[in-house]
């Protein structure tokens, strides 16, 4: 049976059962993550991770529908909210984009702007104007090229026989950042990106983040270098979390620096503490999971793209960003286990 005709079933029993509205958390504003906005979901899907890439077209269905039910504000004003304990808070609805990609600044400023809805960009400072993929963009491109054997780590299973997206996601969620790039420059070496490839993954200039600021979004800190924060020395945490917040409000002409979010929706006691003193008042991740210290430093979020509110025949579904948005998948999807960070395996 089609995997998509399913979903849209069961989107439309919780629904219509009223089963879904058990998922959603009283107090708990709707907070939404993209990654990259692109032209056409196909061609950009045949070189991109497919989860990272919405269309323009699919971003507007899922603004239309979620504007009639929820009101879209800031991350201020929703943190000033939250901080206050205002049950009213869940009426509300905030847009958040990771990464700081320039298909934001090309496709989703221009839609954001005209029909007057705020979002903030999550930005890994170190780049900013630079013409490099973000390592995962890199990584999951050389995958795909790969013709090699890729190496045999004692803590994985054989990434040689997994997908590209599969070994990506094994490797990142796993081993810290210079592992990572440590592959990366290996499987480079044996067969070169060439420039173009990498054009589609490029971020914003800081000139470009500038007019963001100044059109009224708000700009947040996702760390200079997109590590998985539990996968690293604490030394490295708090490097990358002071030192993309000092360098925002540099280039950013001092403005104030108050929002975080985890590279991947990944964190424990440590990132969180290390969030909590450099001076960020909120934070966001991807799961409901929350910190019992620093409610107001894991603020959750849902990760949305192109396919993942689709029903029968790949249409959008309404019911199936409800189910999405207020994780009622959940009730048919296995337990989730926490990947063993390499912090916790090496007591770092």
């Amino acid at each position: 049976m089609n995997r998509s005709w399913l979903k849209s079933a069961a989107a439309k029993f919780l629904c219509n059962t009223g089963i879904d509205r058990a998922f959603r958390t009283a107090g708990v504003p709707v907070v939404l993550a993209y990654h990259r906005v692109v032209a056409d979901f196909a061609s950009s899907a045949a070189t991109s991770n497919p989860s990272m890439l919405v269309s323009l077209e699919m971003l507007e269905k899922h603004l239309d529908w979620i504007g009639r039910r929820y009101r879209f504000t800031d991350l201020d004003e929703l943190g000033t909210r939250l901080e206050a304990g205002d049950p009213s808070v869940g009426s509300l609805a905030a847009l958040t984009f990771d990464d700081g990609y320039r298909d934001f600044y090309q496709l989703a400023l221009p839609l954001l702007q005209r029909k007057g809805i705020p979002a903030a960009v999550f930005v890994v400072t170190d780049y900013v104007g630079s013409r490099r993929a973000p390592i995962h963009d890199r990584l999951y491109l050389l995958l795909k090229r790969r013709s090699r054997e890729l190496p045999r780590l004692t803590q994985l299973p054989n990434l040689s026989e997994m997908e590209p997206y599969t070994a990506l996601r094994t490797m990142l969620e796993v081993l810290p950042l210079s592992v990572v790039e440590s592959i990366a420059d290996a499987l480079e070496a044996e067969d070169p990106l060439p420039e173009e490839a990498c054009a589609p993954f490029r971020s914003m200039s800081w000139e470009e983040l500038e007019q963001v600021q100044r059109a009224g979004f708000t700009i947040g800190s996702h760390t200079r270098t997109h590590p998985l924060m539990p996968n690293e020395v604490r030394s490295r945490v708090m490097d990358e979390v002071v030192g993309s917040r000092e360098t925002l409000a540099r280039k950013l002409g001092g403005a104030a620096v108050r929002h975080f979010a985890y590279p991947s929706g990944n964190f424990d006691s440590v990132s969180v503490r290390a969030v909590a003193a450099a001076g960020y008042r909120f934070a966001y991740a991807t799961t409901p999971r929350r910190s019992s210290e620093h409610p107001l430093l894991t603020i959750p979020r849902t990760v949305l793209w192109e396919k993942s509110s689709v029903g029968a025949q790949s249409v959008f579904s309404g019911a199936v960003l409800d189910c999405q948005i207020h994780h009622a998948f959940d009730l048919f999807a296995e337990g989730y286990r926490q990947p063993q960070a390499f912090r916790q395996e090496n007591g770092r």
